[in-house]
């Protein structure tokens, strides 16, 4: 290992970190840089240690560099942030969600740390493969133009100026690094000339690779980031084959309601009660990734007067003006507060022409973001009494989807059908399975940290387990307890009213959410919120005030709570044991063994090619010890292994009696092993042209032993050589 290797390696860790420097500016804290720091120290460090072991500079050792430098990124991941390769990937998959969904500046949480983690291992993987092993750092500047350009994509700011100048900064250190490298002083006092790269053109080969891998990631990055379709929608407007747009907004939720200080979004002027503002609503509901926009059609132009969504009866009384300034606000979707009759700009009244409305999702959208631009809606506020909703009775009005239940565990169902068992309309259970939510004695509880999975159904984990999470969860497990007892409905995303300031009321990302619409027949989506929220955000309808009788008082069921406390037991209850909740922090002894069965592996792979050669040795030996037939062509085999071991590859063209005098000359054996090799290549000539059924020499054994030990005395092997002999990976050594 040279100085010049070790002082290189260093400044490409320090331009990796300087120019990652650039993700403070879509992160709301800094807990991502200490594992960064760690996976580029890793990842440098086992390109520093293979190049010192091997010492070769042929393509073929730089690949197999970077792939162990490949594989520590991959088990650094598992071993800090996942118990195992699933649990790693659904990170990821986490991650991905709040690239295109997050509002930054985003929490740093574990999946986000996953993702900076492994794409910065990649990237340091490349810079070192570019700037040290193929000595070309200024091909490496597009690498870290690529670091740069992904979080300058996704935010819509503009970047902290001394991201630019850390990033800068690395790049001229990692330069003015290797100019001095290649002209460092020489023992006699002069100076080295600078050189071509000791690749020659395979570090074309490898600059070239590496950096068209860097610029292929960086382009997923920036496409994921920048204004366009929305993410998986079908071109001419339609669904997709899958019946989604594909879209997963409640990262984005999240990410809003965990910020460390809350982002002015709207201005509100004209709202006369505490309503909702409707961004989107998801029909569909996947067990393994939960609910999503489907059925989304082009609809109408939203320039026109809205038609009133499918069973929904006429407004009665004039609409309601309210005027709506996107200060902070930035998306595809229009949000709305209650039933939308038209929406206009001030001034000219026009939206555009890409602006959508789809009356049965109640959603108004573009297909690319547009501009933050005031608009006025004209909405309706239907406000239903009790008795018009327990009275609802009609043809179901709404699209059969409303009411799928796919892969839902039957437990949930019979929780839902055990919780509304007491009340006689569709209105009374749905007021059941909303005090379910909301009543302390059940125990549920309004956090944003979940808790931690014990079973492979989040659904059953939150209602029998953990019983704390956000409004997802809420909003997500009242709407499919909803359909199960038959009644339609939908998760709603948004935000809550905000607060009263002046002349109008001031929406944050503090009051982002999540609640649940269910369909009455003659009425229509009608809103209910079954998350516990403990502060002012939320607001309740005069059909579900604090008078409302409790629909299943009549009855002598049990309560929810009491449902819930003591589940009945039998074989009508087949159901999985309630499992103890595991710490997070502490893997499962599955998780151990995947991670130690990698380490196994990943040592077995390193010791597979010296296994190899001593097995070869020992079965060589034992036909000279027994002096079978064969053995003095084993001894020569064995003695030509040596010398590849040593980077000497024999010419095909050269006698046995040549090759051993070129070879003892070239690693200048001493008298007894000179003297050792004739007399054995006298024996293998005797056996290789003698009559047939001669006998072996008696002295082979020894002969072969005394020309290995006079190897190792004048050329003994390193430990790269002994580690991966050439002699079992074959390569193509040159003398």
């Amino acid at each position: 290992m040279s100085t010049r290797t070790g002082w290189t390696t260093l400044a490409a860790v320090f331009a990796v970190l300087l120019t990652s420097s650039s993700f403070t500016g879509v992160f709301a804290d800094a807990r991502w840089f200490p594992p960064l720091a760690l996976v580029a120290g890793a990842v440098a460090g086992t390109g520093l240690l293979g190049r010192w072991l091997l010492t070769r500079s042929e393509v073929r050792w730089a690949v197999l560099v970077m792939l162990a430098q490949l594989a520590v990124t991959l088990v650094l991941s598992v071993l800090v942030f996942a118990g195992s390769f699933a649990e790693l990937l659904d990170l990821l998959a986490r991650a991905m969600d709040v690239v295109r969904n997050g509002v930054p500046p985003v929490p740093a949480d574990t999946a986000v740390q996953s993702l900076v983690f492994v794409g910065i291992g990649l990237v340091t993987l490349l810079v070192d493969a570019i700037a040290v092993a193929a000595r070309a750092p200024a091909v490496a500047g597009l690498v870290l133009l690529c670091v740069f350009a992904v979080p300058a994509s996704l935010s819509d700011s503009i970047l902290p100026w001394w991201a630019f100048v850390a990033g800068a900064a690395g790049f001229v250190l990692l330069l003015v690094v290797e100019g001095q490298q290649r002209r460092a002083p020489t023992s006699d006092g002069g100076h080295n000339q600078i050189t071509v790269p000791r690749f020659g053109r395979h570090s074309l080969v490898v600059a070239g690779a590496a950096s068209l891998v860097a610029l292929l990631v960086g382009s997923i990055f920036t496409g994921v980031g920048t204004e366009g379709r929305l993410p998986g929608a079908d071109p001419a407007g339609r669904d997709s084959a899958t019946g989604g747009i594909g879209l997963r907004p409640f990262t984005s939720l999240r990410g809003q309601l965990s910020r460390d200080s809350p982002t002015e979004l709207f201005r509100v002027r004209g709202l006369p009660r505490d309503a909702y503002l409707r961004a989107m609503t998801l029909r569909e509901f996947d067990p393994n990734s939960g609910w999503k926009i489907a059925g989304l059609t082009r609809g109408t132009s939203a320039g026109k007067p809205l038609p009133r969504p499918p069973g929904t009866p006429p407004p009665q009384g004039p609409p309601t003006r309210i005027e709506i300034d996107p200060v902070g606000y930035r998306d595809a979707w229009l949000p709305v507060f209650g039933k939308p009759l038209r929406v206009s700009r001030p001034g000219d009244g026009r939206m555009g022409p890409s602006w959508r409305y789809d009356p049965a999702a109640g959603i108004i959208y573009t297909r690319t973001k547009q501009p933050s631009r005031p608009y006025v809606e004209l909405a309706a506020f239907p406000d239903p009494s009790p008795t018009q909703l327990r009275r609802a009775r009609g043809p179901l009005g709404v699209e059969p989807a409303y009411l799928e239940l796919n892969g839902v565990p039957p437990r949930v169902v019979d929780l839902a059908r055990r919780v509304t068992a007491g009340a006689r309309t569709d209105f009374d259970r749905a007021v059941a399975l909303n005090r379910f939510f909301t009543d302390p004695s059940n125990g549920f509880t309004y956090d944003l940290s979940t808790a931690p999975r014990t079973s492979s159904s989040a659904l059953v984990d939150f209602l029998f387990h953990g019983k704390r999470g956000y409004c997802e969860q809420f909003a997500s497990s009242m709407a499919v307890m909803l359909r199960a007892v038959g009644i339609p409905s939908r998760v709603a995303v948004g935000f809550t009213s905000g607060r009263q300031e002046g002349d109008h009321r001031v929406i944050t990302t503090r009051d982002a959410h999540a609640w649940v619409e269910v369909h009455f027949p003659g009425v229509g989506w009608t809103r209910f919120d079954p998350t516990p929220l403990d502060d002012d955000r939320s607001s309740l309808p005069s059909y579900l005030n604090s008078q409302l009788p409790d629909p299943s008082a009549e009855t002598s069921e049990p309560t929810p709570s009491s449902t819930e406390t003591s589940e009945p037991r039998g074989e009508e209850h087949d159901q999985e044991p309630i499992t103890p909740v595991r710490n997070p922090a502490t893997p499962a002894y599955g998780d151990i063994r995947t991670v130690l069965a990698m380490l196994v592996a990943a040592l077995g792979l390193l010791m597979a090619p010296v296994s190899v050669r001593s097995l070869r040795r020992r079965r060589r030996r034992n036909l000279v010890t027994g002096s079978a037939a064969g053995a003095a062509s084993a001894a020569w085999d064995e003695v030509l292994d040596e010398f590849r071991d040593r980077g000497t590859r024999p010419a095909a063209t050269e006698t046995v009696r040549e090759t051993a005098a070129h070879l003892s000359e070239r690693y200048g054996l001493d008298a007894d092993g000179t003297r050792a090799i004739r007399e054995l290549v006298t024996a293998v000539e005797r056996d290789w042209y003698a009559p047939a059924g001669r006998e072996t020499d008696p002295n082979l054994e020894t002969l072969l032993r005394q020309v290995v030990d006079g190897l190792h005395r004048s050329a003994p092997l390193s430990r790269r050589a002994r580690l991966l002999p050439r002699s079992v990976l074959r390569f193509d050594d040159r003398g």
